[in-house]
C-alpha cells in the first residue's frame, strides 16, 4: 500500500472479514472464552469489576483485529501479520492486568510510580483502542477522542475559563488505564455486564423461534389493515428491536422481509426504507429492554432500571403512534390494499395460542426487573428460561450447536458497541480530569442567555452531531457527561434530562448526513440514502416533539397525579397526531388548503408550549381544521354513495 493509501485508510473504517477455517476456529475459541468469562464473572460479582472489565477488553480487542480489516477498501480478507500482532498484544494487556491485578487495584493512583511494563502496556492499550475504534466504529469517534486528548495536554496553554493545569503523559496513562475514569469506566462496565447479557438473550430468543413469533404476530395484527406491510414493519421492528437493542441490525433483520413487501404493494423505495429505519430506531426507547443506552442510564444517572422503563413507556407508544398514523395516511391516499388480499392472514389469537410459550421468558424478564434484581442476572435468567422453553417447541429446540451459535453471534455482534464504550470512557475521563463538563454548562448558559428552550435545542444539536455514525450508547454517554449538568442547572428533572439525551442519541441513527440505520434501510430498498434519512425524520417526528413535552411536563413520564399524567398524554398524542397529518397532508381526506395547514401548525406549537392557556389555544386552533376535514370527508362519502346508487 502506498503512502496515500495508508493515510487515506486512517479516515475510513474497516469491514467484516470472511474468515478462513483456521481463523474461524480462533474466533470460536475466543467467543467461547468470552462467554465463559461473562457467565461466570458478570452476574454475581465473582470476579473483581476492574479485572472483569480488563479481561473483557482483552477478548474484544483480539476478536476485533481478527474479524475486521484495516480499511473498507481492503482487497483481501486474509488476516495480516500486523493484525495478528495487535490481536495478541490486545489479549496480552488483559492477561497482564489479571496477573498484576492485586498490585494495580491496591496502588495509589497518581502517587505510586508506574513501572516500565506498566507504561508499555498502558500505552499499547490506548493505541489499540483508538485503532480498533477506527475500524469498527469509524473515524469520527477517534477524531473526537484525539481532540479531547489534545485538550488534556494543551489546556494549560489556553487562556480564560477553558484553560486548566494540564497533564503529564505518565499521569494520563495512569488515569486512562489504572482507574475507573478511563477505558475501564462506566461505559465498558455496562457493556460487559448488562449489554452482553441482553444481546445474548436477544440472540437466544430469536434462534428459539421468538423472532419468528414476533413477525407472525405483527403480520396477524396488521396484515388485514390498509398498508399492511408497512404496519407489519412498524410492529415487528418494535418487538424484535426491543430485544436486539441495535437499530441497524434490526433494520437488516426485519427489513429484509418487510421492505420488499412494502415495495410490492406500492410504497416507494425511499418510504419503505424510511419506515423500517424509523421503526427500528424507536425500539431502543421501547420498554422493557429499551437498548443499551437505558442500561448506561442506570449507572450514570443512578436511577433504577424499572423506573426508567416505566417512565419511557408512554413516550415510546406515542412515538410508534406517530409512525403508524403517517403510514396509514400514506396507504389511504395511495389506495394501497391490505396484504390479506394476496393470501390468507393468520388470526392474532391463534398465533398467540400457538406460541404462548414465548411469553414465559418475557414475563420472567419483566417480573425480575420489577422486583429490581440486578439487570445482568435478569438477562441471564431470561436467557436460561428461553433455552428451556425451546425444548418444548419442535423445530426450535436449543441444543449445544444452537447455543454455541448464539454465543458466537453475541461475541461478534457486540464488538462495535464494546469498542465504542472503551473509547467513550477515554473521553469521559478527559472531561472529568479537565472540568470540561462545568465549563460546557457555562458555555451553554452564555450562548442561550439561560433560556431553557434554547438550551434544550443546543443540547439536542450537540447530541445529534456527536451521534453521527456512532453507536447510540457512545453518543448518549458523551452528551450526558457534557450536557446533563446544564439541563439540571435549569431545574429540569434528572429523569427527563437523561431521557431527553437518550431520545436524541437514538434519532441520530436516522438523521443525515450520517444516518446509519436509514442507510441500511436504503440499501435493502434500493432508495437514495439521504432521501431515506429525511423521510425517516418525518416519520419519527414524535421523537423531536415528545422530549420537549416531557421536559416541561414530567407527567408524560408518570411523574405527577393521575390527572396530570392523563392530560399530558392527551396533549402529546394530539400534538403528534396533528403534526403527522401536516407532514402527510392528510386528515380524514386530503388537506389541500395552505391556510388550514398553517392553523394546524400553530395549534401544534401551542400544545407543545407548557402553559394552561396555550393548551386551550392549541385545542381551539385544531378544532376548526379538524371539523372542516370531517365535514369534507362526509360530503365526499355522500357523493360517492350517491354515485354508486345511481349506477
Amino acid at each position: 500500500m502506498n503512502l496515500k493509501g495508508i493515510v487515506g485508510s486512517f479516515f475510513s473504517s474497516g469491514r467484516r472479514r470472511k474468515l478462513s477455517p483456521f481463523y474461524s476456529a480462533v474466533v470460536t475459541f475466543l467467543v467461547l472464552g468470552l462467554a465463559a468469562l461473562e457467565i461466570y464473572g458478570a452476574p454475581f460479582g465473582t470476579i473483581d469489576f476492574y479485572i472483569l472489565r480488563a479481561m473483557f477488553v482483552g477478548f474484544i480487542l483480539a476478536l476485533s483485529f481478527i474479524c475486521y480489516t484495516y480499511s473498507s477498501d481492503a482487497k483481501s480478507d486474509k488476516v495480516s501479520i500486523p493484525d495478528v500482532v495487535m490481536a495478541v498484544l490486545g489479549f496480552s494487556v488483559g492477561i497482564y492486568i489479571v496477573i498484576n491485578g492485586d498490585a494495580i487495584i491496591n496502588r495509589w493512583t497518581g502517587v505510586d510510580p508506574l513501572s516500565l511494563a506498566d507504561i508499555f502496556f498502558t500505552s499499547v492499550l490506548i493505541l489499540l483502542v483508538l485503532e480498533v475504534t477506527r475500524r469498527t466504529v469509524g473515524p469520527v469517534l477517534v477524531l473526537i477522542i484525539i481532540i479531547f486528548v489534545a485538550y488534556n495536554f494543551g489546556g494549560k496553554y489556553l487562556p480564560g475559563a477553558f484553560g486548566h493545569r494540564g497533564m503529564t503523559i505518565i499521569g494520563f496513562l495512569d488515569r486512562m488505564v489504572f482507574t475507573f475514569d478511563g477505558i475501564f469506566g462506566k461505559p465498558i462496565g455496562v457493556t460487559c455486564t448488562y449489554v452482553y447479557m441482553f444481546v445474548l438473550f436477544g440472540q437466544v430468543f430469536n434462534m428459539s423461534g421468538g423472532g419468528d413469533f414476533f413477525f407472525r404476530l405483527a403480520s396477524a395484527i396488521a396484515g388485514r389493515m390498509i398498508g399492511g406491510p408497512a404496519k407489519i414493519a412498524v410492529i415487528a421492528s418494535g418487538l424484535y428491536g426491543s430485544m436486539s437493542g441495535s437499530p441497524t441490525s434490526d433494520v437488516v433483520t426485519t427489513g429484509s422481509i418487510t421492505i420488499p413487501l412494502m415495495k410490492r404493494l406500492g410504497y416507494s423505495p425511499v418510504f419503505a426504507g424510511a419506515v423500517e429505519a424509523a421503526a427500528s430506531s424507536g425500539a431502543s426507547i421501547l420498554p422493557p429492554i429499551m437498548g443499551t443506552a437505558a442500561f448506561l442510564m442506570v449507572d450514570i444517572a443512578g436511577i433504577p432500571y424499572v423506573e426508567i422503563a416505566m417512565a419511557a413507556a408512554i413516550p415510546a407508544l406515542i412515538y410508534y403512534f406517530g409512525i403508524m398514523l403517517q403510514v396509514h395516511y400514506r396507504a389511504v391516499e395511495k389506495k394501497l390494499r391490505p396484504i390479506s388480499d394476496d393470501g390468507n392472514v393468520e388470526k392474532p389469537w391463534s398465533v398467540i395460542k400457538e406460541n404462548l410459550i414465548f411469553l414465559i421468558p418475557i414475563a420472567v424478564l419483566v417480573w425480575l426487573i420489577v422486583i429490581r434484581l440486578n439487570p445482568t442476572v435478569v438477562g441471564l435468567a431470561a436467557t436460561c428460561t428461553t433455552i428451556v422453553i425451546s425444548w418444548f417447541k419442535p423445530g426450535y429446540r436449543m441444543g449445544p450447536k444452537k447455543i454455541f451459535k448464539a454465543f458466537y453471534n453475541t461475541g461478534t455482534r457486540i464488538l462495535t458497541v464494546s469498542n465504542a464504550s472503551a473509547a467513550a470512557g477515554m473521553v469521559i475521563g478527559g472531561i472529568m480530569l479537565t472540568g470540561l463538563g462545568g465549563k460546557f454548562t457555562s458555555l451553554v448558559f452564555q450562548a442561550t442567555g439561560g433560556n431553557s428552550f434554547l438550551c434544550m435545542l443546543m443540547v439536542a444539536i450537540v447530541c445529534i452531531i456527536l451521534g453521527m455514525g456512532m453507536p447510540i450508547p457512545a453518543a448518549y454517554v458523551l452528551t450526558a457527561t457534557l450536557a446533563v449538568p446544564a439541563l439540571l442547572e435549569l431545574d429540569f428533572p434528572l429523569m427527563s434530562s437523561h431521557l431527553f439525551i437518550v431520545y436524541f442519541s437514538v434519532i441520530s441513527a436516522i438523521t443525515p448526513p450520517v444516518a446509519v440505520a436509514a442507510y441500511a434501510g436504503a440499501g435493502i430498498a434500493g432508495g437514495n440514502p439521504n432521501s431515506t434519512g429525511f423521510q425517516a425524520i418525518r416519520l419519527a417526528v414524535a421523537a423531536y416533539l415528545v422530549p420537549v413535552i416531557y421536559m416541561y411536563r414530567p407527567g408524560l413520564l408518570l411523574n405527577g397525579t393521575f390527572l396530570e399524567i392523563g392530560w399530558t398524554t392527551f396533549i402529546a398524542v394530539l400534538a403528534v397526531g396533528a403534526f403527522a397529518s401536516i407532514l402527510e397532508g392528510y386528515l380524514w381526506v386530503r388537506m389541500k388548503s395552505s391556510f388550514l395547514k398553517m392553523v394546524v401548525i400553530a395549534g401544534c406549537i401551542a400544545l407543545v408550549w407548557p402553559k394552561p392557556w396555550t393548551d386551550v389555544l392549541g385545542i381551539f386552533l385544531l378544532a376548526g381544521p379538524f371539523s372542516w376535514q370531517i365535514l369534507k370527508a362526509r360530503r365526499l362519502k355522500q357523493v360517492s354513495d350517491h354515485t354508486q346508487t345511481t349506477r
